[in-house]
């Protein structure tokens, strides 16, 4: 079994996290450099943000996709706002749109409904998300 290196998980990491921003708005984010928040990772952030354990996986997949798992990815929208953080939170909504991983993460669950609704993520409504945990 061939061995990767971190330089080469960074790249493919970047990679994955270029084409899947790119797919979702057109454009490729600023963002922290290294691997991000693994998905278990994610999935404890969600939780104790007060989201429910049975929606953690898919709040974990829908920042990996938006995000790559990195706090401080940061995409400007053609329409003048910005998505911040690893759900990408719209500067639409405000101080709910942070970098804080514990306000990103809350403002997932508050407007997500607790997982209940992803429409006003693009990810969820392509299906881009499913599989990336």
């Amino acid at each position: 079994m061939a061995r990767v290196t971190g330089r080469q998980a960074l790249a493919a990491a970047g990679a994955g996290l270029v084409l899947a921003l790119a797919a979702h708005h057109g454009q490729v984010p600023v963002a922290a450099s290294g691997p991000g928040l693994s998905c278990q990772g994610l999935e404890a952030l969600w939780t104790s943000a007060g989201g429910s354990s049975g929606t953690a996986l898919v709040a974990a997949e829908i920042a990996r996709t938006e995000s790559g798992g990195r706090q401080y990815a940061t995409d400007p929208d053609s329409n003048g706002t910005t998505d911040r953080g690893y759900w990408q939170i719209n500067s639409v909504h405000g101080a709910l749109s942070t970098y804080d991983p514990a306000g990103n993460a809350r403002a997932a669950v508050q407007l997500s409904s607790d997982g209940a609704d992803w429409s006003p993520w693009v990810t969820y409504q392509t299906g881009a998300y499913q599989g990336r945990c």
